[in-house]
């Protein structure tokens, strides 16, 4: 039998057997349980006088986590540990309760007064671990989600903490990302008993307690909660008229008129569309029929008269615009003017005053400006609607005289002197006649 054949090696090279990688075991109590000595051991270094005072022991326990001592302290493998023993003074479990085995420690943020003085504290003490360790925030927005999550596991008083909680770390921007928490509330079963509810008005309270509406409409819009804010109630409850009367009576008017003005201007949108659609049929809409249709829309939303002929004038433009395909430039001209001398008795029934047709004017010429398709299309316009009945020669000589947009006044201005001007000869033709 034939021996094998040793391989060849190096002279004075020695091949090494590669280690397997040592796994650590992963034991979050023992890091828990050193932490809270560290807390401890700070709190009783200082003066007697100074032993209740949770800042100056957040700080001593600073100045001990950053030494050299502790470098031990796997805080990217713990971190969730870390926020956990500042919330509850212990570890949560995998439900949500607290651990029972492991050291306790008893000053925490839900151990705190139900008071934002007592909490902030807490929350720039993580606001200065997550700028010492930034990534640390991803474990705070992993146990902050533990908490809304299981909202149901505590009192009335621990979700007003937690509440106060998480509008502090949004406030003071600690880093944490709304779309990783806040959307995580919305358990069915937490939303029918109304806990949900509960816990985002005092969110609100607080939040806006320390901090601006458009700040709060801003976290809310990450979230994309902006646009759903009536996920909050139970489902019997989900109309605007409960959500003005609920929040009203919790104080948040702000809230509540900001969310009405949303809806507005969503309406009138929606009215632009409605306009546009209709005039997409084939064949286009008469004029009664989109006056009857937006009459109605108007009654249902409660939409103002100024309003309704701005966004009418929006859709039938629109309607021409979303079907350019390969039209060049004066064949989309041709068409607005067209759609617009069609349609003339639909806006004409939308502006029924002076202030009105001042109010549509300004619009037309805003439009104008902003599209550099129509921008010389506006003493056409003018004339048009003019003709219609929509626009009357007062509101246009004072438009022209003194109530013009700011926005490309010096432009529109010259660009109708020639209509003015024909105006003029009009009115000296027809006092000759006389």
């Amino acid at each position: 039998m034939s021996q094998k054949e040793e391989k060849p090696q190096l002279a004075g090279v020695r091949i090494r057997t590669r280690k397997r990688n040592i796994v650590v075991p992963h034991d979050p109590q023992s890091f828990a349980d050193a932490l809270i000595d560290i807390i401890e051991d700070g709190r009783d270094g200082l003066d007697e006088a100074d032993r209740s005072n949770v800042t100056k022991i957040l700080d001593a326990a600073n100045k001990t986590l950053d030494v050299a001592d502790v470098a031990d302290l796997d805080f990217s493998r713990y971190g969730d540990t870390l926020f956990e023993v500042a919330f509850v003074g212990a570890r949560l479990t995998t439900g949500g309760s607290v651990a029972t085995e492991g050291k306790k420690l008893d000053i925490n943020v839900l151990a705190c007064p139900a008071e934002a003085e007592a909490i902030l504290p807490w929350i720039k003490w993580f606001q200065s671990m997550i700028r010492r360790r930034p990534f640390l925030v991803k474990a705070l927005e992993n146990v902050l989600q533990k908490f809304v999550m299981g909202l149901e596991f505590y009192d009335d008083e621990g979700r007003h903490k937690i509440a106060i909680a998480l509008a502090r770390c949004f406030s003071l921007k600690v880093g944490i990302l709304p779309e990783s928490i806040l959307p995580k509330m919305l358990v069915d079963r937490l939303v029918l008993k109304g806990t949900v509810l509960q816990f985002v008005t005092e969110f609100f309270k607080e939040f806006l307690a320390c901090d601006t509406l458009e700040h709060l409409m801003e976290i809310l819009r990450k979230a994309r909660l902006d646009g759903q804010m009536l996920e909050f109630f139970p489902p019997q409850k989900r109309t605007w008229a409960e959500f003005d009367a609920y929040f009203q009576a919790a104080g948040l008017d702000s809230l509540v008129q900001h969310t009405a003005k949303r809806r507005y201007d969503e309406h009138c949108q929606e009215l632009a569309q409605l306009v546009q659609g209709m005039m997409a049929d084939d064949p286009p809409a008469k004029a009664d029929a989109v006056v009857a249709e937006v009459k109605a829309k108007k009654a249902e939303w409660g939409l103002e008269d100024a309003d309704v002929a701005k966004w009418v004038f929006v859709g039938l433009v629109q309607s021409v615009m979303s079907n350019i395909g390969s039209k060049n430039t004066q064949q989309v001209q041709f068409s607005v003017l067209k759609t617009l001398k069609t349609q003339s008795k639909t806006l004409a029934s939308f502006c029924t005053s002076a202030r009105l047709e001042a109010g549509l004017l300004n619009h037309i010429q805003v439009t104008c400006y902003e599209d550099s398709r129509l921008l010389k299309l506006f003493p056409d316009i003018v004339k048009i609607l003019y003709d219609g009945d929509v626009l009357g020669e007062d509101t246009i000589r004072f438009w022209y005289n003194k109530g013009s947009s700011p926005k490309g006044r010096n432009v529109f201005l010259k660009n109708m002197e020639p209509f003015m001007n024909w105006l003029d000869e009009a009115e000296e033709d027809e006092s000759d006649d006389e």
